[in-house]
């Protein structure tokens, strides 16, 4: 089978974070929502701020750069959230926070390219490059065509499908929730719902027949083709379950990458 060509795509407008100091992964353990003692180099590990009544801040991608330094990722709308949710808790610590100014940062997607760091969040290998060009002979995309991408992958835009008034669960960020760790902000919340109930809504794949997919709105929160993301009713979240968006049609479903619910429900 012959192999797709890589292509690129300019990410210098996410947000860029670096924690420096002997205590980050300390730091960031009593915090976020994943087990910050699972990073390694070469990881990439999923994780969520919240705010202490449990809603997202922001949700991004964790890397250990070294020993004193680790990286966080997020999209350009969570990046204020991000911030502000570190930026008073650190002074009380042994480390720093540092918001990055890139000129160039580039996701480059397609199989046989192994520099930079992993990037999980598409069914497709990407990589994460920082400060360089991206190979000469890949394809550069456009926001339409990742939007594309990403959106067949099943993952959430923060400030578009998801934002700071969700609750991780109804955001299908269970990958970036560990439940073996101990306390972080917002872990009351979070434990309550996996344990004792579940939420009221909750993010869901729609299908729709060719060339009818309405336009995105309320509900439904991104579009391309005839594949969408919706925030729909829990009672109503069930596969294959027709629902109408927008006058059109469209058939729910999960996406096959996306993590089992934490929910004893």
């Amino acid at each position: 089978m012959k192999r797709m060509a890589l292509r690129a795509y300019d990410v210098s407008l996410w947000g860029f974070f670096r924690f420096l100091g002997p205590d980050a992964k300390t730091f960031l353990q009593g915090l976020v929502t994943a087990d910050v003692t699972k990073l390694a180099p070469g990881v990439c590990l999923p994780a969520c701020v919240l705010t202490p009544k449990g809603l997202l801040a922001a949700d991004f991608e964790l890397y250990e750069e070294s020993a004193l330094s680790l990286l966080a990722v997020t999209r350009p709308e969570a990046a204020i959230g991000f911030l502000t949710a570190f930026e008073k808790k650190i002074m009380l610590s042994e480390s720093k926070l540092k918001a990055l100014r890139s000129e160039q940062a580039w996701l480059v997607i397609g199989e046989g390219f192994d520099q930079g760091l992993p990037w999980t969040r598409l069914n497709e290998p990407a990589r994460l490059l920082l400060g360089v060009d991206p190979p000469v002979d890949a394809e550069l995309l456009s926001d339409a065509e990742f939007q594309a991408l990403r959106i067949a992958s099943g993952f959430p835009w923060f400030g578009q499908d998801i934002g700071p008034e969700n609750l991780p669960l109804e955001a299908r960020q269970e990958a970036g929730i560990s439940t073996e760790k101990g306390c972080y902000m917002g872990q009351e919340t979070v434990s309550r719902l996996i344990f004792r109930g579940h939420v009221n809504k909750i993010l869901m794949g729609v299908r729709f027949p060719a060339g009818a997919a309405p336009a995105p709105d309320a509900s439904l929160t991104s579009v391309s083709g005839g594949v969408g993301l919706a925030m729909v009713r829990y009672e109503d979240a069930v596969p294959g379950k027709e629902v109408m968006f927008g006058g059109e049609k469209g058939s729910l479903f999960v996406f096959d990458n996306w993590p089992k619910q934490l929910s004893k429900s």
